[in-house]
């Protein structure tokens, strides 16, 4: 299995000629759907006014995921080794849960067996209180879904991830039980906590005995569907007009704060989706980072705070890297920033971040352990990326960062 898709194949999105910005990939990623990339959060927008995604003629919704290879398994499918969802898994799921919630809920209505409406009630239900379900969420807003995608951060220990995703669904299409009738389109009649109103949310309830990507597939290739273009087209234009369908778009990952702090003056944030407690506490959580990391970028006061001596005795120890492995790790930031693209104070936080990194993982014998390695190099581009470093010249440091590593701060 391959870490990564080759980027170079996916195409990169043109608003002038979007019938060659798709193609489909046999890689385990991209799920054997259209997919396409754009090279920043920005362009997504520009990518949204294109006619193709014209919300007059076809009404789409929106899945947005932080990493770039995850697929749309719904919770229940990752009971199983194929993420395939059987009717068996998903009957005995719900009948499970409607035993459990007795003498929990006020509606007694969905506590009654065999009643399709009551099912999908009782699913979304479930779904919002952490129940494995047969259900994907979507929204109607694609910058809801963009907030999904770029919400958290990465964190420094799992693989590279040079992209999210956001998923994009003709509503319309598979709305229609006479074409489609195996993908349903569940749309709640309660909102008790207001979650799927904030976020113009919406589910769909996966196909039995198959994934949502292969059922459509397998209904627009059919003798029996009525696109006459699709049957007429030669393998080249497929990718194309399935992309009307079902299609991922990789949505480079940089800017993650910018994008962030741009959805925010679009009054899309924590408070805003998630009217309840849990939300307003990460709003508050993601204003007091976002504070914070401006504050980690101020230049440092020429009169360091006084420090008590036993405090330093009491406190724990942490290895530290010295001055020279940092003073080579800002050398090095310094020598790639093309035309100053990051404030000395930028550089700054983000040489102490990577040193750390170099610190922590040079035991006796890392230059000959290639696992460590390729974790600093993984680390290194990690931090590269969330600090907006200049994308053509991360991989010049990330090449040169064990060199400094080996060669400086050695006690």
């Amino acid at each position: 299995m391959s870490e990564e898709p080759n980027w170079e194949k996916v195409p990169v999105w043109n608003s002038q000629n979007p019938e060659e910005s798709f193609d489909i990939l046999s890689d385990e990623f991209s799920g054997r759907i259209p997919v396409t990339r754009i090279e920043s959060w920005q362009s997504f927008v520009e990518l949204l006014e294109s006619p193709f995604f014209d919300a007059r003629v076809t009404e789409w919704v929106f899945r947005g995921h932080r990493r770039f290879d995850w697929n749309m398994t719904p919770t229940l499918g990752r009971l199983t080794k194929n993420a395939i969802i059987t009717r068996e898994l998903s009957e005995q799921q719900l009948k499970l849960f409607r035993k459990a919630i007795r003498g929990r809920t006020a509606d007694h209505s969905l506590l009654e067996d065999g009643v399709d409406d009551n099912d999908d009630e009782l699913w979304s239900i479930g779904q919002h209180h952490g129940l494995m379900t047969p259900l994907l969420d979507w929204t109607h807003s694609p910058y809801v879904a963009l907030f999904f995608a770029f919400a958290k951060e990465d964190s420094p220990d799992e693989k590279d991830n040079p992209y999210r995703a956001v998923y994009a669904l003709n509503k319309t299409f598979v709305a229609n039980d006479e074409v489609c009738p195996e993908i349903r389109v569940i749309e709640p009649r309660k909102d008790d906590h207001g979650r799927l109103v904030s976020q113009a949310g919406l589910f769909t309830f996966s196909p039995y005995d198959s994934t949502i990507e292969n059922k459509l597939s397998e209904v627009l290739l059919s003798d029996e569907f009525p696109i006459d273009s699709l049957k007429d087209a030669d393998e080249a234009q497929q990718p194309a007009i399935l992309a009307r369908y079902l299609c991922k778009i990789y949505i480079k990952n940089d800017g993650q704060k910018e994008c962030l702090r741009h959805l925010r003056r679009m009054n899309v944030h924590h408070a805003s989706l998630f009217p309840d407690l849990i939300g307003a506490a990460d709003y508050c959580n993601a204003l007091m980072t976002d504070q914070h990391y401006k504050e980690e970028s101020r230049p440092e006061p020429s009169h360091p705070p006084q420090v008590f001596t036993d405090d330093i005795k009491k406190a724990p120890q942490i290895q530290e890297p010295t001055e020279e492995t940092h003073r080579s790790v800002t050398d090095l930031l310094v020598t790639f920033n093309v035309n100053n693209a990051l404030s000395p104070e930028s550089l700054r936080e983000l040489s102490k971040e990577i040193s750390r990194v170099l610190a922590s993982r040079k035991l006796v014998d890392w230059m000959d352990r290639e696992s460590l390695q390729s974790e600093i190099k993984t680390k290194t581009r990690a931090l590269l990326r969330r600090h907006s470093y200049p994308e053509e010249n991360r991989d010049s440091v990330i090449a040169r960062i064990l060199d400094v590593g080996n060669g400086a701060g050695d006690s």
